[in-house]
């Protein structure tokens, strides 16, 4: 039979085989793995029966000598062999036959094909531990953390894998083709012939064979038996969102470490619907995937998904689609307990409504493996890049002087941590915040690097523990970006974070030629806010959340700068500019009004999908029991809090006092917020030349002139605004005089 090589892939007789990288922990594992051409249309299938199932009477027999070459066959004998009520296995509390500890199990159920012209598909599922190769008459149709050709009987899975079924969990699903069963399936008699392996051979604590074989049937005919409660068929929808489809050959995609797959995203353009059958026009390429998340992945049976674009040799490349700037790395959000699905959405628009960079977002509907998953939001990871957070790129030699000061992102959360604050989170005694490295990343930062960022940090924890006097000759607004901090504070108080300031909580520093600031952010996860969570008062309108007073605790910063004048006026100004822009209840509304009525047409989809409108999904605050109640509840939450913040953002728009101005620079500046003309009033010991900079909230440099012949002492420089329009109301003056810095300072810019 002649073979035809295509892409890397061989093909006969509609059957191919693919040869997958798989990275493991600590090893490379490669494996093969027979797939089948999937063509599946669900207009040709009437309706869905199981041949075989998990709980059925299966021939087995332990692992503990190589099995005849011939076992997977239909025309062995197996009379010989144990007989028992699937699954076999021990220690899962979901095992029906009982076995002793054993590196690996084989497995023959025989079933019957009435008429194999009526089965235009087939789903294999499998639910194991850890891992497995299951054959159709003799024909390897999937396998998972298994290799080797056959793989011996004493051959570990290559990586550990738990049963998820009994957890209430899903099995993984492979999908066959109708060109593939008419060649394997016969008429008649047939046998599934499955070998199940554990990771750590005998010395495993579990194993689990939980197997299922379902039929697609052209007809109204009822030859098998019906479906299990969890059965989900291969889907065709019809949507106006993107459709996002990735394919792992059946491959069950672990939290770690990624696998490899495919990624097609089928987009037809604006205000045209989009149909899982029609092409995958908007983008086609391999990936590497993993799920992802924390309490969301022990919690919900809906995951995040992190997602790296490769090339055809399986390295990183840029891609663009869907109007995103080029990248490699991406995220697929999967909203469960928030049931407007659209939180993280507007919280994401706020901040970039803010002038702060934040990840852009798509909603999307997901199919993996042809099952259909629901609507998720494709989002930008967060990284140093140009289309993403832009600052410099830290490289390994820099390790001194201006190089070494930026640029670093970093972020306080949950589970392994770089190093811890010295001081206790408030309300948690004994408590410390505890930061990560993000870029550059823990096996690439240098020693030098993490010094000098840990070394600003601390100055800064220190400078802000005593908001009235220096540390380190600085105060603690010299320190960082005032503007974004006020930002951030205000937008997660406004939607009310439950998460807030502790946990994904975002800052970076770029290099001090650059500005050289620490500032907030970027945003990042909002899932438990604008009333959603019942916890921690989080869906009470009132209060601030710095400050609350329960278990969980915040960084002391906040607290410390709510009550100093620099910080708390910084704030007042900030919420004045957005709430008249694009922090306006108008402006948002419109915008959560655009994205429900893009949802209105397939919100139903995704709730069959995942049925828990009318449940309580941990921490909902309420069950309004309908999609558009959620949306209600999330604007009526809104506008309460809206208000609230509104009446309680103490401070007055000037910047900062002018005691402060004077302690902290040795110049001033006059009036703030200011018209047309801006005067600083300076005190200098020097003669010489003053070079003034201004900057926007962006940092984008939007003036640059010098002043001449600048003498000592006290003397008034004036600044001509009317030609900066940057389109921001909020700046910094930096002055330099014959190339000493003299510091800087923030004002407001009336329009």
């Amino acid at each position: 039979m002649a073979d035809e090589i295509i892409g890397g892939m061989k093909f006969w007789e509609g059957i191919f085989c693919i040869r997958i990288n798989n990275q493991m922990k600590k090893n490379s594992v490669v494996f093969i793995i027979l797939v089948f051409i999937s063509t599946l249309t669900n207009a040709q299938v009437d309706h869905w029966e199981t041949a075989v199932y998990s709980n059925d009477v299966w021939h087995y027999i332990l692992g503990e000598s190589e099995p005849p070459s011939d076992w997977p066959i239909l025309s062995f004998n197996d009379s010989s062999w144990s007989q028992g009520e699937g699954s076999i296995g021990y220690a899962d509390d979901d095992d029906n036959t009982i076995i002793d500890p054993t590196e690996s199990l084989y497995m023959r159920r025989k079933f019957t094909v009435t008429d194999k012209s009526k089965i235009e598909a087939a789903i294999f599922h499998a639910d194991f531990d850890d891992g497995f190769v299951a054959y159709l008459n003799g024909v390897e149709i999937a396998r998972n953390n298994l290799e080797g050709n056959p793989p011996t009987h004493d051959q570990w899975a290559t990586g550990l894998r738990e049963a998820l079924v009994y957890q209430g969990g899903l099995p993984i699903a492979i999908n066959l083709s109708s060109v593939s069963l008419q060649q394997i399936l016969i008429d008649g008699d047939n046998v599934l012939a499955i070998q199940t392996h554990n990771f750590e051979g005998q010395s495993s604590s579990d194993m689990t064979s939980l197997y299922w074989l379902s039929f697609g049937i052209t007809d109204t005919s009822t030859d098998y038996g019906p479906t299990p409660d969890w059965f989900v068929g291969p889907s065709s929808i019809e949507t106006p969102l993107p459709i996002v489809k990735i394919n792992t050959w059946g491959e069950y995609i672990p939290d770690e470490p990624s696998i490899n797959g495919e990624m097609g995203i089928i987009w037809n353009g604006d205000g045209l619907l989009n149909s899982s059958t029609d092409s995958l026009n908007e983008f086609l390429g391999n990936i590497s995937i993993e799920r992802r998340g924390q309490s969301s992945l022990a919690l919900y049976p809906k995951n995040g998904y992190a997602i790296e674009t490769k090339d055809a040799n399986w390295e990183d490349i840029d891609v663009d689609f869907l109007n995103f700037p080029p990248e490699e790395d991406w995220i697929l959000h999967g909203p469960y307990a928030d049931k407007s699905l659209i939180r993280n959405v507007v919280a994401m628009q706020m901040a970039r409504s803010m002038g702060q960079y934040a990840s852009r977002t798509r909603l999307v509907e997901l199919m993996i493996n042809e099952s259909y998953e629901g609507v998720y939001v494709l989002m930008e990871k967060i990284k140093r890049d140009e289309s993403r957070l832009d600052i410099a790129n830290l490289k390994p030699e820099d390790i001194s002087g201006d190089e070494l000061t930026g640029g670093y992102i970093i972020k306080c959360d949950k589970g392994e941590f770089d190093w811890e604050s010295d001081y206790d989170i408030v309300n948690n005694p004994g408590a410390k915040l505890k930061f990560q490295y993000v870029s550059p990343k823990r096996s690439q930062i240098e020693p030098q690097q993490e010094n000098y960022i840990q070394s600003y940090v601390d100055s800064f924890e220190n400078a802000v523990s005593q908001t009235q006097s220096t540390y380190g000759g600085k105060y603690y607004y010299e320190y960082i970006d005032l503007v974004s901090f006020a930002d951030h504070f205000l937008l997660q108080e406004l939607v009310k974070n439950t998460d807030a300031y502790r946990i994904s909580f975002y800052m970076y520093k770029d290099k001090d030629s650059k500005g050289g600031l620490l500032s907030a952010g970027p945003a990042w996860d909002f899932n438990f806010t604008l009333g959603m969570p019942d916890y921690c008062e989080s869906n009470q309108a009132w209060a601030w959340m710095y400050d609350r007073h329960c278990d969980i605790g915040n960084p002391f910063w906040w607290g410390e700068m709510m009550q100093d004048d620099v910080f708390r006026n910084t704030v007042k100004c900030r919420w004045l500019e957005h709430r008249e822009n694009g922090l306006s209840l108008d402006t948002l509304f419109a915008f959560i009004d655009e994205k429900v009525s893009l949802l209105e047409p397939l919100v139903d989809r995704n709730f069959e999908r995942w049925p828990i409108l009318n449940e309580y999904v941990w921490p909902n605050a309420a069950i309004p029991g309908s999609f558009q109640g959620e949306i209600d509840y999330m604007k009526n939450f809104l506008t309460d809090r809206w208000q609230w913040i509104d009446n309680n953002v103490f401070g007055s728009c000037t910047v900062t006092t002018e005691e402060v101005e004077t302690k902290a620079y040795g110049f001033k500046v006059y009036p703030n917020p200011v018209a047309d003309d801006l005067f600083m009033e300076l005190n200098s010991a020097k003669a010489g030349t003053l070079e003034i900079k201004i900057y926007d909230v962006l940092g984008r440099q939007v003036l640059s002139e010098n002043k001449n012949n600048i003498l000592t002492g006290t003397q008034q420089i004036q600044v001509d605004l009317r030609n900066v329009n940057s389109g921001s109301t909020f700046f910094i003056v930096e002055l330099s005089l014959e190339g000493n810095s003299l510091g800087r300072q923030q004002f407001v810019k009336l329009n």
